[in-house]
């Protein structure tokens, strides 16, 4: 059963007055809205099906937000938000984008095997904890004639732990340029159509593996 407005807002509600994250692991959502709010919470979304777009731009969580093995049929807008935690993306799929550029998150972001329809943005963003994106898919999506490339946005971002992007598929590139990378940058085994742009990117070379990339996809 599909939840509804008022059972939304009565678990937000719930979990601010008990001092817990909103509980939406298992539950099937029409979307979720809460643009430009600021909420003393975590939002758990384990599991859960999305079928539209789970908008979250410019708010501020005062927690994880856990999407892990979550179906999002729609976007994902992160765009400007501060989460005061981590961003669990394990296994989430995605059907359209995920914008989370201009993001700050204080703790780790894990978004390992998830799967995106079209690009996933992380342009401008601060990290401080590592981001473990390995394994992830990245495909185009499409659209009567729209045709959103399968691209990895880190431009001009900083990361404050470590980078992993091992084994990703994608049917674009990577771009990481003007980004700084303050631990290791694992870029090993990429599946990338496009090459991955280092130019003005800053991290440590001897902290860099791009083992099993092919040389030709890596422009630096």
């Amino acid at each position: 059963m599909v939840l509804s407005k008022v059972e939304v807002e009565k678990e937000l509600a719930a979990a601010a007055v008990e001092r817990r994250d909103a509980d939406f692991s298992d539950k099937a959502l029409k979307f979720f809205s809460l643009a430009e709010k600021e909420l003393e919470f975590g939002l758990n979304f384990k599991n859960a099906l999305i079928t539209g777009n789970l908008f979250l731009a410019g708010t501020v969580i005062a927690g994880n937000i856990d999407l892990s093995g979550a179906v999002i049929d729609g976007s994902l807008f992160l765009s400007k938000a501060r989460v005061r935690g981590s961003l669990i993306m394990e296994k989430t799929w995605v059907g359209q984008t995920a914008n989370l550029a201009g993001a700050n998150i204080t703790g780790a972001v894990n978004a390992r095997q998830a799967r995106v329809n079209g690009f996933l943005s992380f342009s401008k963003a601060v990290v401080l904890g590592d981001i473990n994106l390995r394994q992830i898919e990245i495909y185009d999506y499409y659209e009567n004639d729209l045709k959103i490339k399968g691209d990895v946005f880190f431009n001009n971002a900083q990361i404050n732990g470590s980078l992993d992007l091992t084994g990703i598929l994608a049917t674009g590139g990577i771009d990481l340029e003007n980004a700084m990378v303050r631990r290791d940058l694992a870029a090993r085994d990429l599946k990338i159509e496009n090459g991955i742009s280092l130019k003005g990117a800053i991290f440590e070379k001897n902290r860099a593996d791009f083992s099993g990339t092919p040389p030709e996809k890596i422009i630096r």
